[in-house]
């Protein structure tokens, strides 16, 4: 089954005798994803009706995200042995412009278990509790792309939630869904957990959330998740995740939020570097895109974590060993660049409550000078 991704050709090989099972192969890559019965079509010119007659093996179409100057579409067409030749029919039509199948790949979220510091760091570090008596983030909205949230939780009780949706169960309860479903929690909790005097203190509990429950990584799901933020009006998107595969509609998704988010300002969209400690390759997921703002991990003393990701993409380190969390139900540790992207989420909704004229650009940079500001010497990774 070949697309095209980014001018590439790749293409999927049945990961098993029985072609039925859904799960492919990645030819040219060590990866194994599982294909459903939908396409995603990127097209301009097109209604809905209109598209859907193009071929009569489409059943259903739905809109996923608009852009100036196309739109992404979820092409449904009933059996996944329809997919090639609906594939390669839609690809020959005037006006579409890519066309490929509905995946889902493997998502790292890059939180680890350890022991946590008494005092979080990541505050001093960015001299975030200095800004508090001016600002915490009130009239900022931040999105938070990730899996369940407990918004039930003492710490998160207060937060203004403008908008919540579930993009599994297509509702707007986005409660975690078990044990295991809780990196979406430590992550608000990061940004948002109030000020009462026990657990935790958020950076900005002020701002309000957007939170976008997406426990599956289906290409459609994710595309669904970055357009309903932009549908809120997000100041900010924190995804402290990222891919194993980058796929060609997420470089268009950030790239339309970067440029014309904000009504021109650009909204910040936040990515983990991953937790792997490697060099990041060219086209190896979110955390290439250079229009997203991509956070590796240092430990608090000017040195980039082991752990951490890291390569010419990585816009920031910022502080990611262990801290107190917020978790379901109670209190718990975070860490890695999970954290060390919600930190820079909330620091960038302290600095845009201050100023909301400020740009993308003079986000970042406002974040890189004060991470100058703090550290004797260029980074370096830990000995």
């Amino acid at each position: 089954m070949p697309f095209p991704n980014f001018g590439k050709v790749w293409c999927l090989v049945p990961a098993a005798n029985d072609s039925q099972s859904g799960v492919y192969r990645v030819s040219g890559k060590d990866l194994q994803v599982r294909v459903s019965d939908r396409l995603i079509v990127r097209a301009n010119g097109f209604t809905r009706e209109s598209l859907q007659a193009l071929d009569s093996r489409i059943e259903a179409v739905s809109e996923l995200y608009l852009m100036d100057d196309a739109v992404y579409y979820s092409v449904n067409v009933g059996v996944t042995d329809r997919l090639p030749v609906v594939m390669r029919s839609l690809s020959e039509v005037q006006g579409v412009s890519l066309v490929q199948p509905d995946i889902l790949q493997l998502r790292e979220k890059h939180a680890a278990e350890a022991l946590a510091e008494t005092t979080p760091i990541y505050l001093t570090q960015l001299g975030i509790p200095e800004l508090w008596p001016a600002t915490q983030g009130r009239g900022v909205r931040v999105a938070v792309i990730d899996d369940g949230f407990d918004l039930n939780h003492e710490e998160l009780r207060h937060t203004q939630v403008i908008f919540s949706y579930d993009t599994a169960s297509r509702s707007q309860d986005v409660s975690p869904g078990g044990a295991d479903d809780s990196h979406g929690t430590r992550v608000a909790g990061a940004i948002f957990a109030a000020h009462n005097g026990v657990g935790i203190d958020g950076i900005a509990p002020q701002a309000s959330l957007i939170a976008i429950r997406q426990p599956d990584t289906w290409t459609s799901h994710t595309i669904l998740s970055f357009y309903l933020s932009k549908l809120s009006q997000a100041d900010i998107v924190n995804a402290s995740w990222r891919s194993q595969w980058l796929l060609e509609p997420m470089a268009d998704i950030v790239a339309d939020l970067a440029q014309n988010g904000r009504r021109g300002k650009g909204s910040a969209v936040v990515f983990s570097a991953g937790n792997s400690g490697m060099n990041l390759a060219e086209d190896d997921s979110e955390s290439q895109l250079q229009a997203a703002v991509v956070i590796g991990a240092d430990n608090g003393k000017g040195q980039r974590t082991r752990f951490s990701n890291y390569g010419q993409t990585v816009d920031a380190y910022l502080y990611g060993n262990a801290a107190p969390a917020v978790v379901p139900g109670g209190y718990g540790r975070f860490s890695g660049t999970s954290l060390s992207a919600a930190v820079a989420s909330g620091y960038f909704a302290l600095l845009l409550s201050q100023d909301p004229s400020l740009t993308l650009h003079q986000l970042v940079a406002r974040l890189q000078q004060r991470l100058s500001q703090h550290q004797s010497s260029p980074l370096e990774p830990e000995s």
